[in-house]
């Protein structure tokens, strides 16, 4: 298949999605769109947004938010830490802006404060334990080797509650080109 250079034309850089392509056969990302939030010289990092865990945010840290959130695999590097995106920008306290109206991280007890005063809500929250994360050059080959297509998000995919049409939203948002392939099954001797 060609890729077209309308959708190929931008590198690599925070704020931006990587989406899988359906043949990638890693179980960690098979299926998968990755928030990138950092991409620098000397490596990359992101949160995969359509992995669900059975666990929320009071399983992991309780007693420290007032609300209880779902909580995601964000990829397999350091799975004993938590992280969060928002679309709060600068209410929350030491965010850092990654691009689109996205920002990750912060004062986690600015939360409680955000949402008890209606200036947030529980849906404006992604959390995420460990991250994915490419050492330096990794990512870029990994594109060239067609492992990852990249799109410049909307904030509502990003947090979309069905995380099950993530991946399918996100690939027909890459255009007609792209969209027979949001219906592929799993296993592709199905076809």
């Amino acid at each position: 298949m060609e890729i077209s250079k309308k959708q190929y034309n931008f590198t690599p850089e925070g704020g931006r999605i990587l989406i899988s392509e359906p043949f990638l056969n890693d179980p960690n990302f098979r299926k998968t769109v990755v928030l990138l939030c950092e991409h620098e010289r000397e490596g990359s990092f992101g949160f995969i947004l359509n992995r669900l865990l059975d666990m929320q945010t009071s399983d992991i840290i309780p007693d420290l938010l007032q609300s209880d959130f779902p909580v995601y695999f964000g990829g397999p590097v350091e799975p004993n830490t938590l992280h969060f995106i928002h679309k709060c920008g600068l209410l929350i306290e030491d965010a850092f802006p990654i691009g689109n109206g996205l920002y990750w991280g912060g004062n986690i007890e600015t939360i409680n404060q955000v949402i008890n005063s209606g200036q947030a809500k529980i849906s404006d929250f992604k959390f995420f334990v460990g991250y994915s994360g490419w050492g330096e050059g990794q990512l870029e080959f990994e594109i060239e080797q067609k492992a990852w297509w990249l799109a410049k998000p909307s904030v509502n995919l990003v947090f979309l509650e069905n995380t099950e049409e993530i991946w399918p939203t996100a690939v027909r948002n890459l255009g007609p080109d792209f969209a027979y392939l949001a219906d592929s099954p799993e296993d592709f001797l199905w076809n």
